[in-house]
């Protein structure tokens, strides 16, 4: 797990430095595809390995691409460095403008967490994304925490459904991966931000709705929790790449680390939080009660994004357009 965060915290400035502005978009875009695509096929192709292959062959496999992956993306920093130093030996600035130029970034940038935290918190744009997908991300973890146990239980989904709409939901993130920049080029970004946090809260509302037409028939029921994970994450991935290309265009590219670390603390804390919160919860007041009211909240978390000089006050570049 810090691993991943400390990758996709690296990923949002090394994509900048690799891709101009006007193709961020598509660019993300195409890393939430290849991210869907690989957890919607990656158990599949993990339980097939284990059962041709054991389980040490298994593991050696899944290093190995690791490994691959490792060498493809050192590869790539070497040679973007090599043609850098080119570049830079053909036109070298004199020496006092070169330590000017190095004072005046060390001066501007802290190259710690707290200038990140002071830009995000100093800005209105980041910090409203910031807290808007904190608090959806702790009721996502709170329903599905709850959801499992709800549609094995109380909609008598087996296994066989459970993958079904599992695999909806895959099929949505890569399908959202290929519309999202069309999307984001023709939609205002504040109201298609504040629409993909509130779409997945009447995705949500489907499960727990499916409840009362179950007395139609288990495929009316299958139908309506294939809708939703399908919904779910095809608006939850284009607000992904919305919230990213938003995040790179407006931090300073030099804070871009420190930026991304502390906006993914705020939005990934919550998640253990609400994983701990929805079975009490649950308990409590009833499964389905709870699901309706982790609904409201992420319907709720749009409010952070309200705020005028939130995203709202956004304004996309002039290369972003159609």
């Amino acid at each position: 797990m810090v691993s991943e965060l400390g990758f996709d915290i690296s990923r949002t400035g090394y994509t900048v430095s690799l891709v101009p502005r006007d193709r961020l978009p598509h660019a993300n875009a195409l890393i939430e595809g290849v991210n869907a695509i690989g957890e919607g096929i990656g158990p599949s192709v993990g339980g097939w390995l284990f059962d041709t292959l054991g389980v040490a062959l298994s593991l050696l496999f899944d290093f190995v691409t690791y490994v691959c992956s490792s060498l493809l993306v050192l590869l790539n920093v070497l040679e973007r460095r090599k043609r850098k130093t080119a570049a830079a030996s053909e036109h070298t600035p004199r020496q006092d403008e070169s330590a000017r130029v190095k004072t005046d970034d060390e001066n501007d940038d802290d190259g710690d967490v707290l200038s990140g935290l002071r830009f995000v918190w100093g800005n209105g744009i980041i910090r409203s994304i910031a807290f808007s997908t904190g608090q959806f991300n702790f009721f996502t973890a709170a329903f599905f925490t709850i959801y499992y146990v709800f549609v094995v239980r109380v909609l008598h989904m087996d296994h066989v459904a459970v993958g079904l709409a599992a695999t909806c939901s895959g099929i949505g993130g890569i399908v959202s991966s290929v519309a999202a920049g069309a999307l984001i080029r023709r939609m205002a970004s504040g109201p298609l931000f504040i629409a993909t946090l509130f779409a997945p809260a009447l995705a949500a509302l489907l499960v727990p709705l499916s409840a009362l037409t179950i007395e139609y028939g288990n495929a009316v029921v299958i139908a309506l929790v294939c809708v939703s994970q399908f919904v779910w994450s095809f608006t939850v991935t284009v607000n992904l790449v919305l919230s990213e290309s938003i995040k790179q265009v407006t931090a300073p590219e030099r804070l871009l680390g420190q930026v991304s670390s502390v906006e993914r603390v705020i939005a990934l804390a919550a998640e253990p939080i609400g994983a701990l919160a929805g079975g009490p919860f649950a308990d409590m007041i009833g499964e389905d009660i709870a699901l309706y009211l982790c609904a409201v909240g992420l319907a709720a978390s749009t409010a952070w994004a309200l705020d005028e000089h939130g995203i709202l006050s956004f304004r996309k570049p002039d290369e972003w357009q159609c």
